[in-house]
């Protein structure tokens, strides 16, 4: 059974929620703004499962998510190139994730851009587990 487009305006966002679970991809982009975090995260998720070129038009346009799990999982799997302009999140560990994925030359300007303990502790971790930093 297919979800109703019109349960994408639901007032219960239990209700839009699994509608974002279920609808054709297609529609998803229709609910990268639900007013329900978690709607939007799902949003996220399937769209990122799409891949391709459905990822990359879609992903970039939820890296600004008000809420901080949505841009970290946006972190997680977008496609890289774009991660530069997810350097001055206003969450560190959004950062982090950004400092795990990103191109190797942007890493130095990441030490400098906040000093949150957990934030250098962290980035210290990530520089010494990237596979791709160790080969230079």
């Amino acid at each position: 059974m297919k979800p109703d487009l019109e349960l994408i305006k639901d007032k219960d966002s239990y209700v839009r929620w699994e509608v974002a679970k279920r609808i054709d991809p297609k529609h998803l982009p229709k609910m990268m703004n639900d007013k329900g975090c978690y709607v939007r995260l799902e949003v996220a998720r399937r769209i990122a499962s799409e891949g391709g070129a459905f990822a990359n038009e879609h992903l970039p346009k939820m890296m600004n998510d008000e809420d901080y799990y949505v841009r970290f999982y946006v972190a997680s799997r977008i496609d890289p190139n774009h991660l530069p302009k997810m350097m001055n999140d206003e969450s560190w560990e959004v950062r982090w994730e950004v400092a795990k994925r990103i191109d190797p030359k942007f890493l130095g300007e990441m030490f400098g851009l906040d000093f949150h303990p957990e934030y250098q502790k962290g980035l210290i971790k990530v520089l010494a587990e990237r596979e791709d930093l160790r080969r230079v």
